[in-house]
C-alpha cells in the first residue's frame, strides 16, 4: 500500500528511521500535523518565491530541517510558527542567493527566468512584490494564514507589539 505521507514514504527509504522525530509526535500525529500544515504553508511558498517547484523544494527542506531540530515540547501554534519561520529563512536565503549569482554572474550566465516572477495577477500582487521579504512575510501570515499577533512574533522570532506595529 502506498504511504499515508511523506514522512511514512521517507520511513520506507530509511531518512526517517535515523530522524528522532520531535517529543510530542509520533510517526501518526507528524503525518496529521503534515496533512494539516503542509499545504498552507506550501501555498504560501508558493506565493512568496513564485515558483512551484522552488515551493516543493523548500518545503521539503523546512520538514527536514524540523525533524532533525531538538525541540522542546511545543504547542500546536507554537511548532506551525516554527515551521513558518525556516520556511521564510528559506525563503530570504534563496533569493539572496539568487541575487548574488545574478551580481557575480558574467553576462548572466547563472540568469534564469525561472526566477523571475512573471504573471503574478493584478496589482495587489505586483505592489507586493515590491514589500521587502520580511513585510511580505507579515502580511501573508495575518491576512492570508490568519495568524495572530503572537503567532507571527513566534514565526518571525519577533516581539508581539512589533507586529503590531510593523503591520499597521
Amino acid at each position: 500500500p502506498a504511504p499515508l505521507c511523506p514522512a511514512m514514504a521517507e520511513a520506507e527509504s530509511g531518512i526517517l528511521g535515523k530522524i528522532k522525530l520531535p517529543q510530542q509526535l509520533d510517526e501518526n500525529a507528524f503525518c496529521e500535523f503534515y496533512r494539516e500544515v503542509g499545504p498552507t504553508l506550501w501555498s504560501y511558498i508558493r506565493r512568496t518565491s513564485g515558483d512551484a517547484a522552488l515551493a516543493d523544494d523548500i518545503l521539503q527542506e523546512t520538514f527536514y530541517r524540523f525533524l532533525r531540530a531538538d525541540l522542546p515540547a511545543l504547542e500546536k501554534f507554537q511548532t506551525k510558527a516554527y515551521l513558518y519561520r525556516i520556511a521564510s529563512s528559506l525563503i530570504s536565503d534563496h533569493w539572496r542567493r539568487v541575487k548574488r549569482e545574478r551580481r557575480w554572474s558574467l553576462a548572466g550566465i547563472f540568469r534564469s527566468d525561472a526566477y523571475e516572477k512573471t504573471d503574478r495577477g493584478g496589482d495587489a500582487m505586483r505592489v507586493f512584490d515590491q514589500l521587502k521579504t520580511q513585510e511580505q512575510t507579515l502580511l501573508w501570515l495575518a491576512y492570508v494564514e490568519g495568524f495572530d499577533h503572537r503567532e507571527i512574533a513566534v514565526a518571525l522570532d519577533l516581539k508581539e507589539k512589533s507586529v503590531r506595529v510593523l503591520l499597521f
